[in-house]
């Protein structure tokens, strides 16, 4: 039966999207939406019926149940306690909220408390966003009173004090009346943990982390704390708990800057594959774990570009999707995901009793090889990738591709040497967005609608657009001088610099020129007409008119040159300019070397020299001409404004019309305010005349350099 072109592209993608569906936990971003709120107190009880009151301004637990706690996991920054809002969000299904933002020290601060309805624990994420230029860092403190003193400890190694491997810890009271509190802190294999200090007999229990946020990133902690009564229920809960298995429950945009929770899990895109340090594991659809060796020597998959056959050492691990028969996704130890049919057969294992067993992928969830060298823990790309909508992640050449893209300021030709990433699957559907190594993120279209492509596996992929989620390249980040930072109406923002030498705005009285380096921010004023801008200086002089012309040009640096309409434009902020550096001329050496013999004082009076002829008078340089010149200039331009005012007083006096009068009001306060600008001008000029003239020296050359040093800096306006 013959199949046209559009009905072998519907089963292209419900192969696809079958494929990566299973696997994709919903992801709901690092933040909870706007909708519902919860004030003062938010009061709930977990999965093992304990209760969680949460005091919503702080972010902290009032009591618990049992008197497990006296306002436990507050967060101190610095000595500062976390002060948010009184009310929170509240997700959709009841069990998290959050609170914020806190802004300390430029740093956005919020706090996510999740209530675990099935297990029963309570989970805080502390957010922490550094929107700025420069690294942070901050000093935090977890103040937890409990609501008993601690007489009893048990650590995760079996010891009573935490050391380097502990990842969690119970503490509590001898008389079971009292809730004993399992606290968890890190993974296994986490290599941030923050610190646990705890003193017997003491009600008192703290967490200690200095946190590290470098420019422009989003970093997060995460500690969990479960009640539990008797203290032995709360130790069995420690040694029973699954934190990697817990932490799939975080939307995996916010899991993935928890820096205090990672250990042998494989992230790669949304394939998410559990790992052992000793031996490869697999996990069964039931959620049983099998230790051993995997022994298949290759796995032949077919795929949509193609049947594919890769040896085992090019392999990381596997997942077979629910309901998707012989379906896999495999991971490559190179950072690439394969989709496709599995054609090579069963799984076969090798247990750890020696043992051997062979099962089917529909029965698998996982299969993934142990950690080594060749199949690190943590993988990055090193080669541009392009990632489809069923999660497949391939390398291919990014030359075969036309990177022209259509923006509002009309089409621009990318360079994937200056990019992070462009996404085409955008949560609203809209535009496509360039991700700059900078940051930039410029909207618009890839023009292109079908890719054809080598991939580096060896086949060519030949696809069209809307099956493709993004493009991702192996840029390094930005890190050059500061840029200048562009907010536009349509939510991008473009870092980089003024293209144009010079913007010329229309004043109400004439038109300024302004070079680029003077300009310190770009705003539009409010109820401005069109085109109208307000443009303040690195010297505080604010300048408003209309921009002569439509638009600004702007670099992205790196990236491309656009020609911003002014009317798309929110706000702009540029860094004051590096100052030149200046070379000084080498000093020449005052003592000379010589061969003579020095001369010895000789005993008779010897005739006094002659007095030295007077050195020639230097000529007055022409600073007081030129200071004369600037001084009767401005004064010139005053007494022309006050000779206008004078007139428009005249005529206010004399009219009687509401309208007129309003108008000749305005433009009398206009003029007001620019004979005081013009004489701030005048004296500003005369100021700098005297301070060249009296530390000039008086010779003809110096000068002569002097009358063009003044006759540059202080050349009148256009």
């Amino acid at each position: 039966m013959a199949i046209n072109k559009h009905t072998f592209w519907g089963i292209v993608t419900a192969f696809l999207l079958v494929a990566g569906s299973a696997s994709q936990a919903a992801d709901k971003g690092i933040h909870i939406p706007s909708g519902r709120n919860v004030s003062g107190s938010w009061n709930t009880a977990d999965g093992a019926g304990y209760q969680w009151n949460i005091y919503v301004a702080g972010g902290y637990v009032n009591s618990g149940s049992h008197s497990a706690y006296s306002s436990g996991m507050q967060l101190q920054i610095n000595g500062s306690g976390f002060s948010g809002s009184s009310s929170g969000r509240l997700s959709k299904d009841g069990t998290e909220i959050e609170i914020g933002p806190w802004k300390y020290q430029s740093v956005n601060v919020y706090r996510r408390i999740y209530v675990d309805k099935k297990i029963g624990y309570c989970r805080w994420i502390d957010i922490f966003e550094n929107p700025t230029t420069t690294a942070k860092s901050l000093t935090l403190r977890y103040y937890n009173g409990m609501g008993t003193s601690t007489r009893k400890t048990y650590t995760t190694t079996g010891g009573t004090t935490t050391g380097a491997k502990d990842w969690g810890i119970v503490t509590g009271y001898t008389s079971s009346s009292y809730s004993a509190v399992a606290h968890v802190f890190a993974t296994k294999k986490s290599k941030v943990r923050p610190r646990f200090q705890w003193t017997r007999s003491n009600s008192t229990v703290y967490y200690h982390h200095t946190l590290q946020i470098p420019p422009k990133k989003t970093v997060a902690i995460c500690l969990i704390e479960a009640q539990r009564r008797p203290f032995a229920t709360a130790q069995q809960f420690l040694t029973n708990f699954k934190v990697e298995k817990e932490l799939k429950k975080i939307p995996r945009s916010l899991r993935k800057i928890i820096i205090n929770m990672t250990g042998t899990m494989l992230t790669l895109g949304t394939l998410e594959l559990p790992r052992n340090e000793s031996h490869d594991l697999i996990v069964q659809r039931g959620g049983n774990e099998l230790l051993g060796t995997l022994l298949n020597e290759n796995y032949v998959v077919e795929t949509l570009y193609g049947k594919l056959t890769l040896d085992a050492a090019r392999v990381v691990g596997l997942h077979s999707p629910a309901n998707a028969g012989d379906r896999i996704r495999l991971a490559l130890a190179d950072g690439q995901v394969i989709v496709g049919k599995l054609l090579s057969g069963q799984i076969r294992l090798k247990l750890a009793n020696g043992n051997e067993m062979s099962m089917p992928p529909e029965k698998i969830d996982t299969a993934a090889y142990k950690v080594s060298p060749q199949r690190p823990e943590e993988i990055a790309f090193r080669k541009p990738m392009v990632v489809l909508r069923g999660g497949q992640q391939l390398f291919f050449k990014d030359s075969d591709v036309d990177w022209t893209f259509h923006t509002q300021y009309g089409r621009v030709k990318l360079n994937p040497a200056d990019l992070r990433e462009i996404v085409l699957d955008t949560p609203d559907g809209g535009l496509h967005r360039a991700i700059f190594a900078n940051e930039s993120v410029l909207s618009g279209l890839l023009v292109t609608d079908k890719l054809s492509v080598s991939l580096n596996l060896g086949p060519k992929l030949s696809i069209p657009r809307y099956l493709i989620q993004q493009f991702a390249f192996p840029t390094a980040d930005y890190n050059g001088p500061d840029l200048a930072e562009l907010t536009l109406k349509n939510e991008d923002i473009l870092h980089g610099r003024v293209s144009d030498e010079l913007l010329k705005i229309a004043t109400d009285l004439e038109e300024v020129s302004v070079k680029r380096d003077e300009i310190a921010q770009i705003t539009i004023p409010e109820e401005a007409t069109l085109g109208r801008i307000r443009v303040k200086l690195h010297s505080g002089t604010v300048v408003e008119g209309k921009l002569v012309g439509k638009s600004v040009g702007f670099q992205v640096a790196p990236g491309a040159s656009l020609p911003v309409y002014v009317g798309h434009v929110v706000e702009m902020n540029c860094p004051k300019p590096a100052p030149k550096p200046t070379t000084q001329p080498a000093k020449k050496p005052t003592d000379k070397p010589t061969d003579k013999p020095p001369v010895r004082p000789s005993a008779e009076p010897t005739a006094e020299p002659a007095p030295p002829a007077p050195a020639p008078v230097a000529p007055e340089p022409a600073v007081p001409i030129l200071r004369a010149k600037l001084v009767t200039r401005e004064n010139k331009r005053i007494g022309q404004l006050r000779d206008l005012a004078k007139k428009l007083t005249a005529e206010l006096a004399s009219t009687t019309g509401k309208e007129k009068a309003a108008k000749l009001k305005k433009q009398l306060a206009i003029i007001q305010k620019q004979i005081a600008i013009e004489q701030m001008r005048s004296d500003l000029k005369t100021r700098t005349a005297r301070t060249l003239k009296e530390t000039a020296k008086l010779d003809k050359a110096k000068a002569a350099k002097l009358n063009h040093a003044i006759e540059v800096r202080l050349q009148p306006r256009s």
